[in-house]
C-alpha cells in the first residue's frame, strides 16, 4: 500500500521525520526481545511453527488448535528462514520476527490512515507518534502472539477502504482474521470508513468487491479447517469459541471488577497521564465538535473530518463495550487493536487544540511526554506484553534436559507448551502427570532407570510431590536451579531416585 499523500496534499518535513519515528520505532521494538524468555502461549505457537516447517504435521491436525492458520504458517517459515527447522529452536528473534514486522508496519499503517481521513499532515505525524511509542506496541511488537498481525492486517483494511480500493479492504479483512478470530471485527470499521470516504460515489457493485475478496480469503480458511476435520482433528472454531470461554455475557457481579481491570490495561496504551487526560477528555469534546460543527453545502452532510471523528470514537467505545461485557479473559493483548485508532484520535484533539498553528511545538510536546514510557517499555519494565521474567531460567533447565542420554524422562504439568518448542526434536520423553499420586504410581511401575526429572517452577510447591515419592520408595533430588532477573528463584530441577541411593551434590 503507498503511502504516497492523497490528491491535493503535499508533505514537507513530516515525511522525513516519519523515517526518523520508523527507525526508532525499529530499536524500541527489538529491545525487549533480548529481555524476555517465551510466554506460554508464545511457545505452543511457535511449536506449531515447528511441526509445519519440519513436515510432521502440515495440518496441525495432532494438536488442539485454536488459531487460524495464518501465523503458525509465518512461524515456520520464519523459523525455516533463521536456520531453526533442524535443530534446537531456540528463543527470540526467529520466532517473534511475524510480530516485529507487523509491529513496525503499524505505525506507517496509522499515518497512511490518519493522512487519507484527515488530509493533514500534521494528524497523520501526531497519530504514528503515538503508536511509535505506545509501550503497549512496542512490547507486543516483541512477541510471537497473533494479536500484531491481526492489527496490522485490519489496519491495512482501513487505510484501502480509505482510498477507495474495497477489494483490498476485504482482502485484507480476511487476512485479519486468518491471522486471529477477532480479525473479523475489523470488517464494520473498514466498510464505515469507505462509505465516510465515499459518500457521494457509493455502488452495490463496489461494496460487493469487498465482499467478494473477504468470501475469497475465508473460504480459503474454511476449507483448511475442512480439511484438518477431515483427518479427524478438532475444527478451530470450535476449539477458539470454547477457549474463550463460550463468549457469555457477564453477571452483573463483575460489571464494575472487569471495568476497573481494563481501565488498567488500557492505560498502558500511553501510559503518561497528561496524555491518558487529555485523551479521556478529548474524545467526548471531538464528538461534541463533530455534531455540533457546521454541515457541507452539499446535501446538508457532516464533513468528512467530521465523520471519521464520529466514526472512529464510535467503534473504539463498541469494541470497549465489547471486551467489557462479554466474558472475555481480561488479557493485555486484546486492548491491542484501540492502540492505532486512539492514537489517531489523540493526534486529531491535538491537531484541533492547535497543532496547525504550532505545529512543532505541539509535536514536541507530545515526544516529551511519550519518550519516558517507550524508553521504559522498550527495557520492559511494565506488566505486558511478553513473560516479564516469569519463565527466566527455562533455557538453561531445556539445555540441560537436551544434553541427557536418550530415553530419559520429563515429567510435566506447568511446562508443557515450553518443552514442545524448547526440546523439539530432543531424543527426550514427556510425560504429563496429572496428580502427585499418578506420578507416583508411574515411577513405582516403571522405575527411576534411564534418568526421569521433574521441574518445579518457584510459583508452585514440590510438597505434594515429596510426599508421595516417599511412599513410593523415592524421593526427589535438586541438580539444577536457576534464577530470574532479580535473582530470585525461578525453576528448580530435579531427579527422581531411589530412596536407598546417596543423593547428588
Amino acid at each position: 500500500m503507498s503511502l504516497r499523500p492523497p490528491t491535493g496534499q503535499q508533505w514537507g518535513w513530516e515525511r522525513r521525520a516519519l523515517v526518523l519515528l520508523l527507525i526508532t520505532g525499529w530499536w524500541l521494538r527489538i529491545c525487549p526481545i533480548s529481555d524476555n524468555r517465551l510466554h506460554a502461549d508464545e511457545a505452543w505457537y511457535s511449536y506449531w511453527g515447528l511441526l509445519i516447517g519440519r513436515g510432521i504435521d502440515p495440518w496441525l491436525t495432532h494438536v488442539p488448535l485454536d488459531k487460524p492458520p495464518l501465523l503458525p504458517y509465518l512461524l515456520a517459515l520464519s523459523e525455516w528462514l533463521a536456520g531453526r527447522a533442524g535443530g534446537w529452536p531456540g528463543d527470540g528473534l526467529a520466532v517473534r520476527l511475524p510480530g516485529l514486522i507487523t509491529g513496525l508496519l503499524s505505525i506507517p499503517l496509522t499515518a497512511a490512515l490518519a493522512s487519507s481521513l484527515y488530509r493533514s499532515s500534521r494528524v497523520m505525524l501526531l497519530a504514528a507518534l503515538g503508536v511509535a511509542l505506545s509501550p503497549l506496541a512496542i512490547l507486543f511488537s516483541a512477541t510471537a502472539f497473533t494479536d500484531p498481525p491481526m492489527v496490522a492486517s485490519g489496519l491495512a483494511a482501513c487505510v484501502a477502504a480509505a482510498r477507495g480500493r474495497p477489494g483490498w479492504a476485504g482482502l485484507w479483512c480476511g487476512l485479519a482474521c486468518a491471522a486471529k478470530q477477532s480479525g473479523v471485527l475489523w470488517l464494520p470499521l473498514a466498510a464505515l470508513i469507505w462509505v465516510v470516504q465515499e459518500k457521494h460515489n457509493l455502488t452495490w457493485r463496489k461494496f460487493g468487491r469487498m465482499l467478494i475478496a473477504l468470501a475469497v480469503v475465508t473460504g480459503i480458511i474454511g476449507a483448511w479447517d475442512v480439511a484438518r476435520v477431515a483427518q479427524g482433528a478438532v475444527s478451530f472454531w470450535q476449539a477458539g469459541i470454547q477457549g474463550y470461554g463460550g463468549l457469555r455475557l457477564i453477571w452483573p457481579q463483575e460489571l464494575s471488577t472487569r471495568l476497573y481491570r481494563w481501565l488498567v490495561l488500557m492505560r498502558y496504551i500511553f501510559v503518561s497521564p497528561v496524555v491518558n487526560t487529555l485523551l479521556l477528555a478529548g474524545l467526548p469534546a471531538l464528538v461534541s465538535r463533530a455534531l455540533c460543527a457546521p454541515r457541507s453545502s452539499e446535501a446538508g452532510l457532516y464533513t468528512r473530518e467530521a465523520l471519521a471523528d464520529i466514526s472512529l470514537t464510535c467503534f473504539a467505545l463498541l469494541y470497549f463495550l465489547f471486551l467489557w461485557l462479554r466474558a472475555f479473559q481480561v488479557w493485555d493483548r486484546y486492548v491491542l487493536p484501540l492502540m492505532p485508532l486512539l492514537a489517531i484520535l489523540l493526534g486529531r484533539i491535538l491537531s484541533v487544540l492547535g497543532a496547525d498553528r504550532i505545529p512543532l511545538l505541539i509535536i514536541l510536546l507530545l515526544l516529551i511526554l511519550m519518550s519516558q514510557p517507550a524508553w521504559n517499555a522498550a527495557h520492559s519494565l511494565y506488566p505486558i506484553g511478553g513473560d516479564h521474567g516469569a519463565y527466566d531460567g527455562i533455557d538453561v533447565i531445556a539445555a540441560f534436559l537436551r544434553s541427557q542420554p536418550e530415553g530419559t524422562v520429563v515429567y510435566h504439568h506447568w511446562l508443557g507448551w515450553h518443552y514442545s518448542f524448547y526440546l523439539f526434536g530432543a531424543p527426550l520423553y514427556l510425560a504429563y502427570w496429572p496428580t502427585p499420586a499418578w506420578l507416583a504410581q508411574d515411577v513405582r511401575a516403571f522405575g527411576a532407570q534411564g534418568g526421569r526429572f521433574i521441574a518445579f517452577p518457584s510459583w508452585e510447591s514440590s510438597a505434594r510431590v515429596e510426599h508421595a515419592l516417599t511412599r513410593a520408595g523415592y524421593k526427589l533430588v535438586p541438580v539444577l536451579a536457576t534464577t530470574r532477573r532479580d535473582g530470585t528463584r525461578s525453576f528448580t530441577l530435579y531427579r527422581l531416585q531411589p530412596l536407598s541411593e546417596r543423593g547428588i551434590r
